[in-house]
């Protein structure tokens, strides 16, 4: 198990990065967003880099809103909609 830092609090990567990767541009960030994450990313002790990895890695691994949605719509929750409008 891996550990980082992210923010102020410690995230445990269940699995490293073995495959292989691919790289990322994000272009016209602003300046100050930079500058910020570059000030949180020192301040975690981690690179520029290696923060936003693991920003990003956990955005993934976290189901969107319309995922949730989708896996809410196709469950059974034993109540009916005349149940509930009454």
């Amino acid at each position: 198990m891996h550990i980082a830092r992210i923010g102020g609090s410690v995230v445990h990567m269940s699995e490293p990065i073995d495959e292989p990767s691919r790289a990322v541009q994000i272009r016209e960030v602003p300046g100050d967003v930079v500058d910020i994450l570059q000030a949180r990313a020192a301040k975690s002790g981690l690179s520029l880099t290696t923060y936003l990895r693991n920003h990003l890695v956990e955005l993934a691994r976290k189901p969107s809103m319309a995922e949730l949605y989708e896996r809410s719509s196709r469950r059974d929750w034993g109540v009916d909609r005349s149940t509930i409008v009454g």
